[in-house]
């Protein structure tokens, strides 16, 4: 990753500084922006012509978004709502994109599931368990959902001894965002069920399955959950985006019954948990996934690290 090279074009002098040090220690720090592979800016109007553009966008208080909201033009963007939170959003997605480049033959794979939200590292705990835990489930009808959340509530029993016990919150939080995930991904990503009732079970081809995904590092648990066809058009998650964030603009409510209720559905996720990720190769794959900071200090909801970090690619 050392020879990838980052632009840093940041006005924000209290992330100026550890961004530079994060980008300089793990990446390339370019001091041209036209000899860079990734341009990154907290400016909305500013864009390399030969570069990746990643924007930041820092908001002052989620969901309650009144800033700039122009994000045209950037196929990958970090919202976030904490300086210190900030840095290891930007090295994931910074990470990912250094994928991208490189090409290999399972960058999907290593661009989707729990290792792309959270840091990995092998470790033991001092009970003899080895860090990181991930378990992976194909979902292949509707049917599983039940025994999924029941699953998930037994994973958070096996977590304690890391985390001491829980506010069972935490556990409601994660059944409640694995649910609405995999209806989306069942239902709405998959053109031949998304008019059809969700009160009737689905069952799904080989090919439609659904790949559901935990991983616990030690500090954050992580849920994915990914389908194959990538109909999540990026136009309208910038839609989903503005509506979450109440721009107030003309453009963020231009939206239909049925997207208005994803919205919906995406900003309950963001309510519960402390990272939405999306990522969208168009036509192929959409790989949603979340992070609960579990170990971080107890706080309100609505004043805990938030961060949203969008990435599309293969643009139809």
């Amino acid at each position: 990753m050392e020879n990838f090279k980052v632009y840093l074009n940041v006005t924000d002098e209290n992330i100026k500084s550890p961004l530079k040090d994060m980008i300089d220690k793990n990446f390339k720090l370019s001091d041209k922006e036209d000899d860079c592979d990734l341009y990154l800016t907290d400016e909305h109007n500013k864009k390399s012509k030969s570069a990746i553009n990643m924007l930041i966008s820092s908001v002052v208080k989620i969901p309650e978004f009144k800033g700039q909201a122009d994000i045209d033009g950037f196929n990958h963007y970090v919202v976030y709502n904490e300086n210190d939170f900030l840095v290891d959003r930007v090295f994931q997605a910074i990470q990912r994109q250094w994928i991208l480049k490189k090409g290999s033959a399972n960058s999907t794979q290593d661009l989707t599931g729990v290792r792309a939200l959270i840091p990995m590292e092998e470790s033991e705990h001092s009970s003899g368990v080895k860090l990181p835990i991930i378990k992976t489930f194909d979902v292949k009808s509707s049917r599983e959902r039940n025994k999924l959340a029941e699953e998930m509530e037994k994973f958070f029993e096996q977590i304690e001894p890391f985390v001491g016990q829980q506010n069972p919150t935490f556990a409601q939080y994660a059944v409640e965002i694995q649910e609405e995930l995999l209806m989306n991904a069942i239902w709405d990503a998959n053109p031949k069920h998304e008019k059809s009732s969700r009160t009737i079970p689905i069952d799904l081809d080989d090919s439609e399955k659904v790949r559901l995904e935990w991983g616990f590092n030690g500090k954050d648990l992580a849920i994915s959950v990914r389908d194959n066809f990538g109909r999540l058009n990026p136009k309208i998650m910038s839609k989903y985006v503005k509506f979450i964030f109440k721009t107030g603009t003309q453009e963020s409510h231009q939206l239909g019954e049925r997207d208005v209720s994803a919205g919906l559905g995406m900003y309950m996720i963001l309510q519960r948990a402390n990272i939405l990720s999306v990522f969208i190769s168009q036509g192929k794959v959409t790989d949603v996934g979340i992070v609960i900071c579990i170990s971080k200090k107890k706080r309100a909801k609505n004043q805990s690290p938030k961060a949203l970090d969008i990435i599309h690619i293969d643009k139809e």
